[in-house]
């Protein structure tokens, strides 16, 4: 009878504490008992398979080798969900699936936020819904002007002493735009006027690779720190606005491209793998695994139907991207892919080291044709007309047709090209070399132009660049006139000189210096108005400068203000959880104290645990009183900054509404 009471006792206690936790799932109390029954045999401290922890609530958090595996708050998105209800691969258990039970376990604890304990505070990530799904023609020429960045920075985020080589340049498929990856930054340039165009801070690395979006109007860049932290980053040129974060990845990924419908965006780097994520939530859709090396290169075709990859091996891999499944392994290069670029939905296009650039058909699982291009291929890009440009190692960029026929060849005497492009009409040929330095040439004439660079000045530099530049061509207008007039007045005398001539041979003599003195007045004249020109443009710079130096204020002010209303919301929030947190407590004492004990075991555990729960209440009091108190003095100050950096973005609209616009002048030769 009397053992019979304290089961009764015992089981009283252990139903009454779990009816009053049965709200929260903790690791501590119910996930890390079901993974010690379950999983810790291969996923434990010692050698635990794919660096998968979860012996230890720290060691679970951090992920494995392919980055976080629970995200909190959305159990569907999160990996270790994925895998032990046998929805995604490698499932785990590998053979048998965990009883439906153990499975809500996982699936509650997830969804309330990934709590260690009863204590702690919950995880959720709110990660913003984003619909930018293109349908039809997604490929062809959007309607309307081509996307042009609107009000950007002109102040770049990092100026040094020396810059350094840029893997990352891309075209815009429609619009004088061209970008490149710098140090902490995405640098646009106009490639007719040559100008800096807009900064795109990147604060996480470098941008190893940048791609446009097929209608222009989005740019994305992939980069990072090496062996430390690795991401896609997804921007509307048109406003500057970074738009999405994709991948959370333990190295750098080296190559990045973004779907023709907008849907997808792939990574590639040093671990071998492909990875897909949606740009609807930046979650990853698939991990896909066959190169047996570095993915140097990715690239969706027109109608995103397939996804090509490459790796430092030499291995071309095609994808189905919706469905994360090979669809043709081309093996054919004897060395590393460099760069990957589609001429038709069908038709691959890969560039390698090994000198040459060939051309696959995904329908025919075949090469159609290769061409010895250069010593060493380092680059391979296509126009929306399937004009082509390649680089290689022996310090040529060469121009293709549309047929596949090598054309001008462009020779410079640097360093080696890292990365070669042409602008969106094939009339200028950009590239990179292993120093930093950036090339531009005309693609007609092949003179070489200046202008655009990886370490661009400050708008202060700028600004004192601009007032030399007035400075000499007003200086030199005299000069210029001067020549005019001289040559002007040989012309007169040559023609008068000529007309009073008698003898046929004279006259011929004189009619031929006539001509001479003619042609010098009319680059007189052309060098005046080329001067003219220069100045007016010079002069436009000024303003178009100092609008940009006020914008970088505007840019700053906001930035800051962002980033304190963000802390007052994470305060505020901070606040309901504790008062949740408390509510929660006092409801588990008072179930808790309803308890009937009959043994001093059972007494202490009930003491202890609503000891716990006191203590639990009094931190959290105490963090929702200085919480809100802290919220509180920042909310009038709040007010009045926003006030201010409404104003200063006011005064911003009614300077640049002042300002008159030139037309731009295409870049001196």
């Amino acid at each position: 009878m009397k053992t019979t009471t304290l089961l009764l006792g015992a089981g009283a206690l252990l139903l009454g504490v779990a009816s009053a936790s049965a709200q929260k799932v903790t690791y501590d109390e119910h996930i890390l008992p079901l993974f010690k029954n379950q999983c810790l045999k291969c996923h434990g401290s010692d050698k635990p398979k794919a660096d998968v922890d979860l012996s230890t609530y720290g060691a679970l958090m951090k992920g494995g080798s392919s980055g976080l595996i629970v995200t909190g708050g959305d159990p569907d998105s999160s990996i270790l969900y994925k895998v032990t209800t046998h929805a995604a691969e490698p499932t785990m258990p590998p053979k048998n699936k965990l009883a439906d039970k153990e499975l809500d376990l996982i699936k509650k604890w997830i969804a309330g936020g990934l709590l260690e304990n009863s204590g702690s505070k919950a995880i959720v990530v709110n990660r913003p819904k984003i619909d930018m799904t293109l349908t039809g023609a997604a490929f062809a020429k959007p309607e309307g002007a081509p996307p042009m960045p609107g009000d950007l920075l002109l102040e770049p985020v990092l100026r040094t002493v020396r810059t350094s080589a840029s893997t990352g340049l891309a075209a815009s498929p429609w619009a004088p735009l061209v970008a490149l990856g710098g140090q902490k930054q995405v640098l646009l340039y106009n490639t007719d006027t040559l100008q800096l165009a807009g900064v795109l801070p990147f604060p996480e690395g470098f941008p190893h690779d940048v791609k446009f979006s097929r209608n222009g109007k989005l740019l994305l860049a992939s980069g990072g720190r090496g062996a430390n932290k690795g991401l896609a980053a997804l921007w509307d040129i048109t406003t500057g606005q970074r738009i999405l974060t994709a991948g959370d990845e333990l190295d750098v990924p080296l190559a990045g491209d973004i779907s023709s419908n907008q849907k997808w965006i792939a990574l590639g780097g040093p671990d071998r793998l492909v990875k897909i994520y949606a740009t609807a939530n930046g979650e990853q859709l698939h991990k896909m695994k066959k190169h047996t090396d570095w993915v140097l290169a990715a690239e969706f075709n027109h109608d995103s139907t397939f996804l090509a990859t490459g790796d430092r091996n030499g291995g071309v891999v095609v994808w189905d991207p919706e469905a994360g499944q090979e669809v043709q392994n081309f093996t054919g290069h004897r060395a590393a892919i460099t760069a990957l670029a589609w001429r038709t939905p069908d038709l691959l296009v890969s560039a390698s080291e090994d000198g040459t650039v060939k051309t696959w058909s995904v329908k025919e699982g075949a090469q159609v044709k290769t061409a010895a291009a250069h010593n060493s291929a380092v680059s391979v890009r296509l126009t929306v007309d399937g004009l082509m440009v390649t680089a290689g190692r022996d310090k040529t960029i060469s121009l293709w047709d549309k047929e596949g026929n090598k054309g001008k060849t462009f020779t410079i005497t640097n360093d080696v090209p890292v990365r070669a492009t042409l602008t969106h009409d094939g009339k200028r040929v950009i590239a990179t070399d292993w120093t930093g330095r950036v090339y531009a040439w005309d693609a007609a004439d092949g003179k070489e132009l200046s202008g655009i660079s990886l370490n661009p000045p400050t708008i202060a530099e700028q600004q004192q660049q601009v007032a030399q530049r007035i400075t000499d061509l007003e200086a030199g207008h005299a000069k210029l006139n001067a020549a005019l007039a001289e040559a002007t007045a040989t012309t007169i005398k040559a023609k008068a000189d000529m007309e009073a001539a008698k003898d046929a041979n004279a006259k011929r003599s004189l009619n031929l210096a006539a001509e001479v003195a003619a042609k010098k007045q009319d680059d007189a004249k052309a060098a005046i108005e080329s001067a003219d020109a220069d100045l007016k443009l010079a002069k436009s710079s000024v303003d178009r400068l100092k609008l940009g130096a006020f914008y970088s204020q505007v840019w700053r002010a906001k930035e800051d203000f962002s980033a304190k209303k963000d802390e007052h919301k994470r305060l505020l929030a901070q606040v309901e959880t504790a008062n949740a947190d408390i509510k929660q407590a006092e409801s588990d004492i008072k179930a808790a104290k309803k308890l009937k004990t009959t043994t001093k075991e059972e007494k202490d555990k009930l003491a202890k645990r609503i000891k716990d729960l006191e203590k639990s209440i009094t931190d959290n009091k105490k963090l929702a009183s200085t919480s809100k108190s802290t919220a509180e003095k920042m909310t009038k100050p709040l007010q009045v900054e926003e006030k201010k950096v409404q104003a200063l973005a006011a005064d911003y609209q009614k300077m640049k509404a002042a300002s008159v616009p030139v037309p731009p002048k295409s870049a001196k030769l």
